[in-house]
């Protein structure tokens, strides 16, 4: 009995617990989605350290916690950086260390977010924006720390045994480190990163960027308050000047000011801030420029206490680069360059530079100039200094650097009369004081050095502050670009009106009867031809052009491939743009903008995706006279528009623009095109160049490899090498759209198509880059890049080793030959035959190597830099011939005739006769 109740027991048990499996338990809620997604121009799968991270921003739902925050899973071992939720439009991360980690939302498994971090050397990183550090040096405690500006880097330099000074380290940074901030007791050492936008803090105890706090666009100059807790950021682009709250690293306030704001000067109380214009322009001796009302203004003086601008100091100088306070703060010291656009820069009796520095009285209600010295013509000056871009007051010294002469001079406070003079490094900008003895030390961003200097201005030690990550031909071309001319043009460089490769502000005389704004440099080699007048056919010939014609100081060839390689580097803007979302993505408001450009407004007939530029010429632009269409690529920065410089202001140069196609917008509209043009920039690799081109697209040799270039390298992080990648969106096709079979070879962002087999002669064909080509650095292509030539026919005979081709110049005593050697090159071009043009009287040192092809009797030759006399050299362009005699018996070509075209400054004169004969 007892066994059978037992038994019973046990059957009602399990059948308890088998009704008990097969009843249903509710299924836990899922998980709500508490975050954005992520910025769509970031690539997680390969970011680079020393750049913040931005994390997807929170949802604002009532299922979401309001204190969730993001944190770290995983990390590489050792690392100790963490999110920041506050401060910025977007959460944020600073990688530490490079490798892999996981970010997620307190607990929510579905908001795990992967970045794979890289670290990259300065020469991967190396983009050529050209934002040159403006106070590139900081004493730090006992260390000295500089700015490296294109390596990405911050130095750490301390004294060996109390005497020499020493790198010890090296900090990797953002993109364009430009100024430094330091005071006790912070624990780091505040950097402005004037390509990504932030303002970093380097934790000084263990050497690392800790945290980069958006503050908007260029961040280029830093002041920091007698208290350590409030920082001043001036914002180039923005007309502003940022205010960061430190101890809750947040701007809080953002004082409006005026065009371009660099240099900053904090008075020793703090009360006042001293904000200088570095563009300002001069009113009074530009006479063609369009002043407003509110242009021209040189410095403002900001009340701390309320962050406004309480009053103006006009009448100081045209490009400001430098301030300096005395140590009681009752004079301020301004490093400059004015400027007299009017007479011809050739007059001997001119001044259209003036290298000064300028005294204002810091301590009156109203500041006004003191006293002011034309450091190159002052009695007693040992010769230019060009480009003062550092000022500094030690005891009754005044020390001024420059930039381009390689100079560092001490001026009596007082008098403002040159006491000494020594050579530095190249692109020497800011000072600071090392000592009571009166020693200084000056940052020489070029050349990657830092020279300390006695106070008799001898050189105590140069310092070396890292490696050059520029290619060795820009490094080269940069110097070329800054250094002085000669002649007539001793005191002044290119980039004494191209100011860090912008405008200056000013229309400058050009020529005879050529007033123009100067050009800004950028994406040169993908938008030929150059200059308003378009008259540059490339940056090759500039290399050659621009140090003979415009600075008397001709090019070794050398030097000449330099600058064409600085130049053809220059990318304009980075991608955001301080209106942009923080990775460089559009905004709603741009998007609409967009919209309107390419509907409504009718802009993108002439400024054509991706370039944003047909590339033509017309016959009437917006100023009224013939201009080149330039491209509109990053715009938003440059201040001055048109080239008249009918307007100074992005603002006013929209409403010229729609005046000029009368187009009428609402006022909703016209705010959503400007979105649109201020977040105009390159939204993946910025576009270098296309070949052939529209210059080379004729009689294109049967081995030809059409190419493109990119800034950035192919995105190859999703399974696919680059060059599988690129082959499904780089292209050939024949005049009737079949694909040519071929591969694609990837070396950087250089994309280069190789046909399979030879293309057909005489025939036509079509290279295209397709939209959403993937870069490395996020983003991909935002439009189709494309290109069309034809192929040459077989030609009627050969070409010897060597030709002499003889122009017939015309003049007004009528023509005189110019005689040059084509010589074949050592290295053959596919597509092309390869040739080295060498003057036979001005200009024979150089040596330009071009392209030149014979397709069927039609001689075709590349634009050339050609020397008329003296140090002048214009461009040779349509240089089109036709074989007229050929030996019967080697079937060598002995004679060619036709025609180009020369231009340069207020030249173009069509149809000039030349000849080619065999020697």
């Amino acid at each position: 009995m007892r066994a059978n109740r037992l038994l019973l027991l046990c059957s009602s048990s399990v059948l308890l617990l088998l009704a008990g499996a097969c009843r249903e338990e509710p299924e836990p809620s899922p998980e709500p989605v508490c975050s954005e997604a992520l910025l769509p121009l970031q690539n997680p799968r390969s970011h680079t350290l020393g750049e913040v991270f931005y994390l997807p921003r929170l949802k604002q739902d009532a299922q979401c916690s309001s204190t969730l925050e993001w944190q770290v899973v995983s990390a590489p071992e050792g690392s100790r950086n963490t999110p920041y939720m506050r401060g910025a439009p977007e959460p944020r991360f600073t990688p530490d260390l490079p490798g892999d980690y996981v970010f997620r939302l307190g607990e929510l498994s579905n908001s795990e977010v992967s970045l794979h971090v890289v670290a990259r050397s300065p020469a991967e990183r190396f983009r050529n924006h050209y934002l040159p550090p403006l106070s590139g040096v900081l004493r730090v405690g006992d260390e000295l720390w500089t700015a490296n500006g294109p390596s990405y880097t911050v130095s750490r330099v301390a004294r060996v045994d109390g005497t020499y000074w020493r790198k010890h380290g090296e900090v990797t940074v953002g993109s364009w480190p430009s100024a430094l901030a330091w005071r006790d007791p912070l624990p780091y050492v505040l950097v402005a990163h004037r390509g990504s936008d932030t303002v970093g803090f380097i934790d000084r105890a263990r050497g690392v960027l800790v945290d980069s706090l958006w503050v908007g666009d260029e961040p280029s100059g830093l002041a920091l308050s007698p208290d350590a807790q409030r920082l001043y950021v001036s914002l180039a682009t923005q007309r502003q000047v940022a205010v960061v709250d430190l101890t809750v690293r947040e701007v809080v306030a953002r004082v409006e000011v005026g065009f371009d704001p660099r240099a900053l000067a904090l008075s020793p109380d703090g009360r006042r801030l001293f904000v200088a214009s570095y563009r300002s322009g001069n009113r009074i001796k530009d006479t063609r420029g369009t002043y407003g009302l509110s242009d021209d203004k040189d410095i403002w003086v900001v009340d701390t206490a309320s962050l406004t601008a309480t009053s103006i100091v006009e009448g100081v100088s045209a490009d400001l680069r430098a301030l300096a306070l005395s140590a009681d703060g009752t004079e301020l010291y301004v490093a400059a360059t004015d400027g007299d656009p009017e007479p011809s820069q050739a007059d001997a009796s001119a001044k259209p530079f003036v290298h000064e520095v300028v005294v204002v009285d810091a301590d009156a209600g109203l500041p006004t100039v003191l006293r002011r010295a034309d450091l190159t013509r002052q009695s007693g000056s040992g010769g230019p200094v060009v480009n003062p871009a550092g000022v500094l007051a030690v005891g009754d010294s005044l020390w001024v650097s420059s930039e381009s002469s390689e100079l560092v001079v001490a001026l009596n406070r007082n008098t403002l009369a040159e006491k000494a003079r020594v050579q530095v490094g190249a692109g020497a900008r800011q000072l600071v004081a090392l000592d009571a003895a009166g020693t200084v030390a000056v940052h020489c961003f070029q050349s990657f050095e830092l020279w300390v200097l006695g106070a008799d201005g001898t050189v105590r030690q140069k310092v070396n502050l890292g490696e050059d990550p520029r290619p060795a031909s820009v490094a080269l071309g940069e110097r070329v670009f800054t250094r002085p001319g000669g002649s007539f043009a001793a005191n002044h460089s290119c980039s004494s009106c191209h100011v860090e490769t912008q405008n200056d502000g000013m229309v400058w005389r050009f020529g005879p009867s050529i007033w123009h704004n100067v050009r800004p440099l950028q994406l040169l080699d993908a938008t030929t031809p150059l200059g308003w007048s378009a008259y540059v056919s490339s940056s090759e010939n500039f290399g050659y052009q621009g140090p003979s014609s415009i600075v008397a100081r001709p090019a070794t060839p050398e030097e000449a491939l330099g600058l064409q390689a600085f130049l053809g580097s220059l990318l304009g803007a980075p991608r955001a743009t301080g209106h942009t979302r923080l990775d460089g993505s559009y905004t709603e408001a741009a998007l609409r903008g967009k919209e309107l450009f390419d509907g409504k407004a009718s802009c993108s007939g002439c400024h054509v995706p991706p370039l944003y530029t047909s590339r033509g010429y017309i016959a009437q632009g917006k100023s009224g006279e013939p201009a080149d269409i330039p491209t509109l690529l990053g715009s938003y920065r440059h201040g001055v528009y048109f080239v008249g410089a009918k307007a100074r202001s992005l603002e006013a140069a929209v409403d010229v623009a729609l005046d000029y196609v009368k187009v009428s917008l609402s006022a909703e509209e016209r705010a959503d095109l400007l979105s649109f043009l201020r977040e105009l920039t390159p939204k993946g690799g910025a576009p270098m160049g296309i070949w052939p081109d529209l210059d080379s697209a004729e009689g294109v040799y049967p081995d030809v490899r059409p190419s493109v270039a990119f800034a950035d390298s192919v995105d190859d992080t999703q399974g696919k090498t680059a060059s599988q990648v690129a082959a499904e969106y780089v292209v050939l096709e024949d005049a009737l759209g079949n694909r040519v079979s071929g591969a694609v070879e990837v070396e950087g962002g250089r994309l280069t198509f190789v046909p399979a087999a030879p293309l057909a002669q005489g025939a036509r064909y079509r290279f295209r880059v397709l939209p959403g080509l993937p870069f490395l650095s996020g983003g991909a292509l935002w439009g189709e890049l494309g290109t069309e030539f034809t192929v040459a026919r077989p030609a009627v005979g050969s070409w010897a080793s060597s030709m002499r081709m003889i122009v017939q110049v015309p003049g007004r005593g009528g023509t005189t030959p110019v005689e040059f050697v084509l010589a074949a090159a050592e290295a053959s071009r596919p597509g092309a035959l390869a040739l080295t043009v060498l003057p036979q009287g001005s200009g024979s040192q150089q040596r330009q190597q071009i392209w030149a092809r014979l397709d069927a009797d039609r001689w075709r030759m590349q634009p050339f830099a050609m020397p008329l006399f003296g140090t002048s050299v214009a461009d040779a362009s349509e240089v089109v011939g036709l074989v007229t005699h050929v030996d019967p018996s080697t079937q060598g070509i002995i004679r060619v005739e036709g025609t180009l075209r020369i231009r340069g400054p207020g030249i173009d004169t069509k149809d000039v006769a030349f000849s080619i004969v065999s020697p």
